[in-house]
């Protein structure tokens, strides 16, 4: 069979192409890391040609998309994507990102990794970060079923037929469910999995589906979980499977390659200019297969003759794959001295497809050629180059040598765990292998790839310059992972005067009681009047009602700016359910607010409002969609009043336990501290699409309780949770987020308690801990150095210019 050869280079988007389909011969979806989801048209087919239209475009990027066939009720067919921001959107292929979306399905918590269509299109399969899978109903677009058993990140999703779906999770759990979401087998799938792909009736294995992930191993199953075949070639992560109509499988990966088997045997490597390959997906009209890589490009193959590139491309794509410089590490152990010469290639055959072999070329210079089974010949595929950090010192670990070796404190008390890690590595590739070896959650995913984005950020290959690194870019001409520069400013921070007194750290939390009792009350008292009237199930009881009134009088009378706290009351203790109870049901979603409010004084003075064992309550409410973009536009209010409500709880003990969980136990699999801070993280980023004064109440709110969490995890006097530094430096991440965002003087008041929380953090923690939040910051530029940074940013804007800021400026300057 002829090997497949490029046809088209879609090439347009600012970032990865993280996902792709192949609907039919004339179209191809992309979406990408720059939040957008594009429809690529074939305008002419001999030699190919294709123009994009946008179909949607977003603040987060995108990470999955998939393809409903046209029906009765949506004759073009519909693109259904998703990614960071949770929501999955589902579209008409001929629409552009100013149209409406057919629908926008919101059930997810975290970011969405995968999905799915059953073959009848009924139904959207989708997985998460949320450690979910989900069944939507095409039309209605709700979830009607949540796949049960999952403990990590769902990353792909499977609809085999209509009666069965089949699941791959970082648990290395395989799962298969009948369409009513009965779990009928799980079984071990011998590591993460991360692609999944029914296989064709022709495949000689006699296997049902394969499965692939973090080993770099292709492995053949039946529907009872019996492995038939291991497929090796790949030298890292596959991120990717599908079938092609001639019964072989098509694979890509984190080793720059898309990889076509027959049988058990890999018959064509296709290498790329680019470290990952993200995706892969084939036409089942045509057998062309598309890819998404890290390149920021989606490129078409086919075998047919007819439908190949014309010269110019073929020879662009063949010479970018030869200029592409590939990592040391890639290529696994080599000594320079035993490299063999340039004659290696005309007298030694390799044994097999894909095969890699250095040579040293005539130049000095590392050659990597690969061997092709169809050609009987040796391919350069690139430059063999060495990378080291910015300091240009290797450093060794287990026998292997690193750009950087860090510590990592998981428990107090206990020794730090080492992490390995060279800036040529896919950061989440690196945080997955540290949290497996280490028998750790993968609840812990992105706190640790943005930890060590933070302690990277700024490094370069070589010598530590401004001047761009010369020759091919070692990370295959894209820099996905390389931040940009900040400007530059001259001028110098300011140094505190040694005899002002010291206003860090913040010892005391600071509750939000503004506001009044009895307008929430009284609000509450007004919708169910309505509900009853309309005979709504939703409407309170007389008993209910009569426990809620007691509670009001009770709060109307407590003095919140006292050290005392409520009194334990039945009626106390018998209103924090039905308060729960209206924040959760109450409909359409502004009702909630007064319930929520009444919460959030209730908070302010009682430890009862949350137990430590059971937060399911709290993060009922945060996984609702009071946090989905939509609702943080519209109502921005009920935002408000939840990050008032989680501000108020840490005033408490058993608030701050509850809150600073990081346990797996809540309903939806995610910690309580990581939802928590998905929500901040969500409302920050809504930030600039609020009219000023609604940003200036919520940036308030968000400050206080990035505030009050610093002192709890500066709180020696309390058990403090063992990840204290890890969630520290999630904080700092918020911190800076939300200073950055503070464009005006309306929003001192923010700025000044998020700069207490950061002082807080910076003195509060001690040397060991406070270092690690030193590092993080420096790495953001917070305090200049030479630049402008976060503070000069603050300063020029005029939000820091109040005659109170100069000591704590200065103290917090004097900690970095």
């Amino acid at each position: 069979m002829p090997e497949y050869r490029i046809s088209a280079s879609l090439e347009g988007h600012g970032s990865d192409v993280r996902a792709v389909a192949f609907p039919d011969p004339t179209a191809v979806l992309t979406a990408s890391r720059d939040g957008t989801t594009r429809l690529w048209k074939l305008t002419s087919s001999s030699p190919p040609a294709v123009d994009y239209s946008e179909m949607s475009t977003g603040a987060t990027f995108k990470t999955c998309i998939t393809y409903i066939q046209p029906s009765k009720n949506h004759p073009d067919g519909l693109v259904i994507s998703a990614g960071q921001d949770t929501i999955i959107e589902a579209r008409r292929p001929g629409t552009t990102s100013g149209d409406n979306a057919e629908a926008m399905m919101v059930g997810h918590s975290n970011q969405v990794c995968s999905l799915d269509v059953t073959p009848d299109g009924r139904h959207v399969l989708s997985g998460g970060w949320d450690s979910t899978a989900k069944i939507w109903q095409t039309g209605k677009w709700e979830p009607i079923l949540d796949l049960p058993g999952h403990t990590a990140t769902v990353w792909a999703v499977l609809a085999f037929d209509s009666k069965t779906i089949i699941t791959g999770c970082a648990d290395q759990g395989i799962r298969i469910f009948e369409a009513n979401g009965k779990l009928v087998r799980s079984f071990n799938g011998k590591g993460i999995v991360r692609a999944l792909a029914k296989l064709h009736d022709k495949h000689p294995s006699g296997g049902q589906f394969a499965s692939a992930g973090n080993d770099g191993i292709i492995r053949i199953w039946t529907l009872q979980g019996e492995e038939l075949a291991q497929l090796h070639g790949h030298e890292s992560f596959i991120y990717s499977l599908a079938s092609l109509p001639s019964g072989e499988i098509v694979s890509s990966g984190e080793d720059r390659t898309a990889r076509i088997w027959n049988g058990t045997t890999c018959v064509q490597t296709i290498t790329h200019p680019a470290i990952s390959v993200w995706s892969v997906a084939v036409c089942p009209k045509s057998g062309d297969i598309v890819t998404g890589a890290s390149d920021k490009t989606a490129r078409v193959f086919s075998r047919e003759e007819s439908r190949l590139a014309e010269a110019s491309t073929i020879t662009k794509f063949e010479e970018s794959v030869r200029a592409s410089a590939i990592p040391r590490e890639q290529v696994g152990e080599i000594k320079d001295t035993d490299l063999p010469g340039p004659e290696f290639l005309k007298n030694k055959s390799g044994t097999k497809e894909g095969q890699v072999q250095v040579i040293k070329e005539s130049d000095g210079s590392k050659g990597a050629y690969q061997w092709s089974i169809a050609t009987q010949s040796w391919i350069s595929v690139g430059t063999v180059v060495d990378s080291v950090g910015s300091g240009g010192q290797k450093k060794t670990l287990n026998g292997k040598e690193y750009d950087f070796v860090f510590d990592v404190d998981i428990e107090d008390g206990k020794p730090a765990l080492k992490l390995g890690y060279n800036v040529n590595q896919n950061p989440y590739q690196a945080a997955e292998k540290f949290l497996v070896d280490n028998e750790l959650p993968g609840s812990y995913l992105q706190q640790t790839a943005d930890f060590i984005m933070q302690q990277t950020q700024g490094t370069t290959f070589g010598q530590s310059s401004s001047a761009p690194p010369t020759g091919a870019d070692p990370w295959g001409q894209e820099n996905r992972y390389r931040p940009g520069e900040q400007p530059t400013n001259s001028s110098q921070p300011s140094q505190p005067t040694s005899s002002a007194p010291k206003k860090l750290p913040q010892k005391e939390y600071l509750p939000i009681v503004i506001g009044k009792v009895s307008a929430a009350s009284n609000r509450i008292k007004d919708l169910n009047q309505k509900y009853a009237e309309e005979k709504s199930p939703l409407a309170l009881n007389d008993s209910d009602l009569n426990t809620l009134s007691q509670l009001s009088q009770q709060l109307s009378t407590f003095d919140f700016n006292g050290k005392s706290v409520l009194r334990s009351t039945s009626a106390l203790k018998n209103s924090i359910p039905i308060l729960f109870r209206l924040a959760t049901t109450w409909s359409p979603l502004p009702n909630r607010l007064a319930p929520i409010d009444l919460l959030r004084f209730l908070a302010a003075g009682s430890p009862e409002v949350l137990q430590p064992t059971d937060p399911s309550p709290l993060t009922s409410i945060l996984s609702s969609d009071i946090f989905s973009p939509p609702t943080l536009t519209t109502s921005p209010k009920l935002a408000l009043t939840v990050i008032r409500l989680l501000s108020n709880l840490l005033c408490s003990e058993s608030g701050r336990r509850a809150i600073e969980s990081s346990s797996t136990s809540v309903p939806d699999g995610t910690s309580t501290f990581d939802l928590t801070l998905t929500t901040v993280r969500l409302t920050i980023s809504a930030l600039p699409s609020l009219p000023p004064s609604d940003t200036a109440n919520l940036s308030t709110s968000l400050a206080t309780f990035l505030l009050n969490a610093a002192v709890a995890l500066t709180d020696h006097s309390r058990t403090r949770p063992p990840d204290t530094p890890i969630k520290a430096l999630v904080l700092v991440e918020e911190l800076v987020s939300l200073l950055t965002a503070l464009k005006s003087k309306e929003s001192s008041e923010a700025a000044y308690r998020a700069l207490f929380a950061v002082g807080t953090l910076l003195v509060g923690l001690g040397d060991g801990e406070g270092g690690e939040v030193r590092q993080a910051l420096e790495i953001h530029d917070f305090g200049g150095g030479g630049k402008e940074g976060v503070l000069g940013g603050l300063e020029r804007r005029g939000v820091i210019g109040e005659e109170r800021f100069g000591g704590l400026v200065g103290e917090v300057r004097e900690a970095l």
